[in-house]
């Protein structure tokens, strides 16, 4: 998707905030980093943690068709790394989410990004998901035991991201504790 007059979030090696970066330029410069976000929605059905994944418009450039994260993208300058994730979930899948029941799993380097990567809760909540078809195809449930036969229809930045996979299983973990807890 096109970013018309939007400036990132730049940082350094550490991943501090440093000034802004237009959107064309971290394509083009090897060196410079950004802040992005990421949060994968999951819910307990009883039995299975599901994880939302959503299918990336075919009328993107990059990995058209391929499936992503719930949703996610870049920080714009000086926006809080929070109310990013929200925006992106709202823009991509027309969810709300609550900051204070975001849980953030970890931050790190994937590419040039300094990825927040966040876990919410959607169990018993409505999937009445909204979304234009100029970023996000559909939406798919997968339980965590169905992850590793759909890798090959991930986009090829996801299926390389073993932080994130790491991640997905340690919640998946998590999450059957805390149900099985209450």
């Amino acid at each position: 998707m096109e970013h018309p007059g939007e400036i990132w979030q730049e940082c350094d090696y550490n991943g501090r905030r440093i000034g802004g970066i237009e959107p064309a330029l971290v394509d083009e410069d090897k060196v410079r980093r950004f802040n992005g976000a990421a949060v994968m929605l999951y819910r307990y059905n009883g039995a299975d943690v599901e994880f939302l994944f959503q299918r990336r418009s075919r009328k993107l450039k990059a990995n058209p068709g391929k499936w992503d994260v719930s949703a996610g993208g870049h920080v714009n300058l000086d926006e809080d790394r929070v109310d990013a994730i929200i925006r992106e979930t709202k823009e991509e899948i027309g969810a709300t989410l609550e900051a204070d029941k975001l849980e953030l799993a970890a931050i790190y380097l994937r590419w040039k990004v300094f990825v927040d990567l966040f876990f919410y809760d959607w169990t018993g909540k409505e999937d009445d998901f909204k979304f234009d078809d100029e970023e996000v195809e559909e939406v798919k449930w997968l339980k965590y035991s169905e992850i590793d036969g759909f890798m090959e229809n991930f986009k090829w930045t996801l299926i390389e991201d073993k932080i994130f996979f790491y991640y997905l299983k340690e919640w998946n973990s998590k999450i059957l504790q805390k149900y099985e807890n209450i």
